[in-house]
């Protein structure tokens, strides 16, 4: 019969904390008004576009939305 192992408070601490934007509520608007996209990027891009994202505490989508916006100001 195996041993019975004494467990501290450090064993009931999570080896991994989630970072603030993965805990984040969704937006206000509900996930059934959305309309998913999808397309292929090179890799350099989409690790200089989620690191963006993450910098500015953005999640993707709104990140490619307010680049969206601002690019639609400067068309005009």
């Amino acid at each position: 019969m195996a041993k019975a192992v004494q467990l501290s408070g450090d064993d009931l601490i999570p080896a991994k904390v989630r970072p603030l934007a993965a805990t984040r509520q969704r937006g206000v608007v509900p996930s059934a008004e959305l309309v998913p996209m999808q397309f292929r990027m090179p890799p350099e891009f989409v690790r200089a576009f989620k690191q963006e994202a993450l910098d500015r505490d953005m999640k993707l989508n709104e990140l490619l939305n307010a680049v969206f916006h601002d690019y639609m100001k400067g068309r005009k």
